[in-house]
């Protein structure tokens, strides 16, 4: 639905104005980058429910601009491309929580499709 502008079988569920806003980073610039785990996640930003990818930087350095998604408690990850018409979901049971399998598959996932 959130990948359709907020249309699910034909049905108008969220206006497209608010899929924006969860799907833009409405953070300020000025704010220092975001830390997890003492990992600065340079390039991260939040909507109103994603994190959002706002620029290119060595954290998560197969990741692509524009794309989002979120990580649960147990380091399970999913992730959206609306270039790419692509939603990636990687299912672990690790904790603490680690972002070592969303690395190792993003680069693979992203290669695999031909621009």
């Amino acid at each position: 639905m959130i990948q359709q502008g907020g249309q699910l079988d034909g049905k108008r569920i969220l206006s497209k104005k608010s899929v924006g806003l969860m799907t833009t980073s409405q953070l300020p610039d000025n704010i220092p980058h975001i830390a997890f785990g003492g990992q600065q996640r340079v390039g991260i930003g939040f909507g109103f429910g994603f994190c959002v990818r706002t620029k290119m930087s060595v954290w998560d350095a197969q990741g692509r601009v524009g794309e989002y998604g979120w990580g649960g408690l147990a380091s399970t990850h999913y992730w959206v491309s609306p270039k790419d018409e692509l939603i990636v979901i990687a299912l672990e049971q690790t904790l603490p929580y680690s972002f070592m399998t969303e690395f190792a598959i993003k680069g693979l996932v992203y290669d695999a499709i031909e621009d």
